[in-house]
């Protein structure tokens, strides 16, 4: 379910990620990293006003997330569950889909092994979907800022 979180952070935030940022990211990473295209600046736009409409919260939140500032809100967590559901990164029921997880996470990962320590540092089941939604996204921003929930 944190993973779940991470995810849904991710999405949030990589539209945000400038290209300087990710390219000194790059120069320590052994993997190139990409800022997102047009389309998944798109995706994560659509999805994100869908679910601001659903969680209510405010613009200034999803703003602040977007630049690796996660307030504590009970609005914004919903909304990145709500992200994280519409990226298939969470099931309906809240819980972290690893598969879907591994999948992205591959993309900005050095290899099969980085996955993995990320699922098991990020994807940890808190008291709430919501809870597990918000601090797998922060987790995942830290470890891996230019991961995307949209692809």
């Amino acid at each position: 379910m944190k993973l779940f979180v991470c995810v849904a952070f991710t999405l949030i935030v990589a539209a945000q990620v400038s290209t300087s940022t990710l390219n000194s990211i790059s120069a320590s990473s052994k993997q190139p990293l990409q800022a997102l295209t047009d389309e998944q600046k798109k995706k994560l736009d659509e999805v994100s006003k869908e679910c601001k409409t659903e969680s209510g919260v405010a613009q200034d939140l999803i703003d602040k997330a977007r630049n690796g500032e996660l307030v504590d809100d009970p609005k914004l967590k919903s909304q990145m569950l709500c992200v994280a559901k519409k990226a298939n990164l969470a099931t309906a029921a809240g819980e972290i889909n690893l598969d879907v997880l591994k999948t992205k996470l591959k993309k900005v990962a050095a290899d099969d092994a980085e996955v993995d320590k990320l699922v098991q540092k990020c994807a940890v089941k808190k008291d709430s979907p919501e809870e597990t939604a918000f601090e797998a996204f922060k987790c995942l921003h830290k470890e891996k800022p230019a991961f995307s929930v949209v692809d």
